[in-house]
């Protein structure tokens, strides 16, 4: 178990999947750990040359981690995800604070409500619902749901008693639920 046999497997995985330094630096812990389990090898030789493998994966731009944060932004806005969801997850995976604290600022302001639209939509809650007879007798669990997923009570309530869905292509308020 050398460096190279280190950067193999680090430039394998950081090739097949986008990747924060941090989850690399795991992955090659976890390779280490079951390498010397099955070996008997000494791991404290190996676990020292970690730093130097995500310098180079770093440099080569395998590894970007303000990439990873857009990535995962993109992908759970998308989804619906609040930004209380997305900054657990980014902080999870090993994203400085500071650069989580950064990607939320350049973040547009209508962000968090088209994201708890997509998630209204995705869950059928509201104006989505189903069944509009059974909407005012699910109306708190609605809320609730919304609540959970970590979207603030204004904008809880403004998606869950809206008369109408927006347009997503407008920015302005649509039938008072405000994208």
């Amino acid at each position: 178990m050398d460096l190279n046999w280190l950067k193999q497997h680090a430039r394998l995985y950081a090739s097949r999947w986008e990747s924060s330094e941090a989850s690399v630096s795991a992955l090659l812990e976890r390779k280490i750990r079951e390498r010397c389990t099955r070996t008997d090898e000494r791991a404290e030789e190996a676990m020292a040359l970690i730093p130097c493998v995500i310098e180079g994966l770093v440099e080569a731009n395998y590894v970007d981690d303000l990439r990873f944060a857009k990535g995962v932004l993109e992908r759970q806005r998308r989804r619906g995800a609040s930004a209380e969801q997305i900054r657990a997850k980014l902080l999870a995976k090993g994203i400085a604070a500071s650069l989580v604290g950064s990607l939320f600022a350049e973040e547009s302001a209508e962000a968090e409500s088209r994201a708890a639209w997509h998630f209204a939509k995705r869950r059928q809650l509201g104006p989505y619902c189903r069944n509009p007879e059974k909407r005012e007798a699910a109306r708190q669990r609605h809320l609730s749901a919304l609540f959970r997923a970590g979207f603030d009570e204004d904008r809880a309530l403004r998606i869950i008693d809206a008369k109408t869905i927006p347009n997503p292509e407008e920015d302005e308020e649509v039938g008072g639920s405000g994208w």
